[in-house]
């Protein structure tokens, strides 16, 4: 006899390293370094540092819709994952803002509302410091309430799930799941892009780059 064990209530959790993305990196680090000058922060997880306003996808630079293209992708294989391919017929519009932190900022515990799936880009995961081993740090929180006050053997409940930047490094998770960034504390700015993808509205199409990127990818 088997014991039949099934995985109830899985939550998904993307990550890809996006291939040769140095040249990449280095102009999307000037391009949002430059922009910070431009205008304050406008301040919503982030304590400290500066995060942009949430149109950065519109940009004109090349560079910037090469990464959309990748975003674009992940989400597409995320909901392929969760749903099944071919489950879902509708339109995405993509939202996307980019953050700085330096030493002491971080970003407080939050969801996205309103949003499907969420994720971020590490344009520069920034330096590390020996004696702040979380610095910077992704952490994502156990949706299951109450699961942390669970005794079972091997304490398999309620464990963080933790992500820890490095530049290259693409996330996409489901904006319902709760997450924060520990405090950084490296000596150079570490530098983000965040994304919303969420359910267009009725005549919204903010997603010419899916079908390319299907064929370019899959």
């Amino acid at each position: 006899m088997e014991l039949e064990v099934t995985s109830a209530f899985p939550t998904l959790v993307g990550r890809v390293h996006v291939p040769d993305a140095d040249a990449m990196n280095q102009d999307l680090r000037a391009i949002i370094l430059a922009e910070e000058v431009t205008y304050g922060s406008l301040g919503r997880s982030n304590v400290g540092g500066w995060h942009s306003r949430p149109d950065f996808h519109r940009r004109p630079e090349p560079v910037v819709a090469g990464l959309t293209t990748w975003i674009t992708w992940a989400v597409r294989k995320m909901i392929k994952a969760s749903a099944g391919a071919g489950s879902f017929k509708g339109t995405l519009s993509l939202s996307a803002w980019t953050a700085i932190c330096r030493a002491g900022a971080y970003h407080a515990p939050h969801a996205h509302p309103d949003s499907a799936w969420s994720g971020a880009y590490y344009v520069d995961a920034g330096t590390s410091d020996p004696d702040n081993p979380l610095g910077g740090v992704l952490e994502f929180l156990d949706p299951r309430g109450g699961a942390e006050a669970v005794t079972a053997p091997g304490d398999p409940y309620g464990e963080p799930f933790r992500v820890r930047p490095e530049s290259g490094l693409l996330v996409v998770f489901p904006s319902w799941l709760y997450h924060w960034v520990h405090p950084y504390a490296g000596q150079t700015p570490r530098i983000a892009v965040s994304f919303n993808a969420m359910l267009a509205a009725a005549g919204e199409v903010d997603e010419s780059t899916f079908a390319a990127v299907d064929a370019a990818k899959s």
